[in-house]
C-alpha cells in the first residue's frame, strides 16, 4: 500500500509540473463530464489489494516452531507418519529437537534449544502432555530461556489433541519462563507464547 501510494503521489507532482512548464491554462471553472462518459473503472473504482502471504501456514499440518534473524518465532511444516497420537508427538518433538533442515538454515532459521537436548514424551493426561528435558549442557537463559520454552509448547500443541503442555527436567517439576519475564509451574498453552510469534504468515516447507 505504501509504495502504491508513493508511486501515485509522485506521479501526480510530475504531471503538475509538466502542465504547468507547458504553459496549460489554470483559470476558469471546470465543466462537469457526463456521467455516460466515465469509464466504468473510474466510476466505481475497486477497493485496494491488500497484501497477502504467497505460501501461507498450514494449520492441519504438525509444526515445529524455528527462529527467525530477529528473534520470532515461526512454523514450519513437518510430514509425521499417522499412528497414536503419542508416537506422532515423539516424531514432532525429535524433529524439533534435531533443529532446522539444510532448507531452514539457508532461509537463516534457528533454534534456541542446545544442540544436545533431547525432548522426551513422559506423560499424557487428557489434553496436557508432560515433556522431559534431558541434556548435557547448560539450559538457556533470559530471553533465549522463553523462546526455546515457546518452540517446545506451540510445536507440541501444533498436533490436535494436545492443548497444554508441562516441562520437566530429569524427571523434576520446572517453572517455565513466560513472555512477561514470570515464572509459572502450571500447563502451558500455545495463547502463552503467542507474543513471540511473527505477524507474517509463515510457509510450510
Amino acid at each position: 500500500m505504501r509504495r502504491t501510494r508513493s508511486g501515485s503521489w509522485t506521479a501526480g507532482v510530475l504531471l503538475l509540473a509538466a502542465t504547468s512548464a507547458c504553459g496549460v491554462p489554470t483559470g476558469g471553472s471546470p465543466d462537469p463530464i457526463p456521467a455516460a462518459e466515465v469509464p466504468a473503472e473510474l466510476a466505481s473504482p475497486s477497493s485496494p489489494a491488500t497484501a497477502t502471504s504467497s505460501a501461507p501456514a498450514r494449520l492441519d499440518q504438525p509444526r515445529v516452531h524455528l527462529l527467525t534473524e530477529e528473534g520470532a518465532l515461526v512454523a514450519r511444516g513437518r510430514s509425521v507418519p499417522d499412528g497414536p497420537l503419542r508416537d506422532r508427538l515423539d516424531d514432532l518433538l525429535a524433529d524439533l529437537a534435531a533443529g532446522p533442515s539444510p532448507a531452514e538454515l539457508t532461509d537463516r532459521l534457528s533454534t534456541a534449544l542446545r544442540p544436545d537436548t533431547t525432548l522426551s514424551l513422559a506423560g499424557l493426561s487428557g489434553s496436557t502432555v508432560t515433556i522431559d528435558l534431558d541434556g548435557t549442557a547448560e539450559a538457556p537463559t533470559g530471553r533465549e530461556s522463553q523462546r526455546a520454552v515457546a518452540q517446545i509448547v506451540l510445536t507440541a500443541t501444533s498436533l490436535p489433541g494436545i492443548e497444554s503442555v508441562l516441562l520437566t527436567r530429569d524427571g523434576q517439576s520446572v517453572e517455565a519462563p513466560l513472555p512477561t519475564g514470570a515464572l509459572t509451574s502450571r500447563p502451558l498453552t500455545a495463547a502463552d507464547y503467542s507474543p513471540l510469534l511473527t505477524t507474517a504468515a509463515a510457509p510450510t516447507s
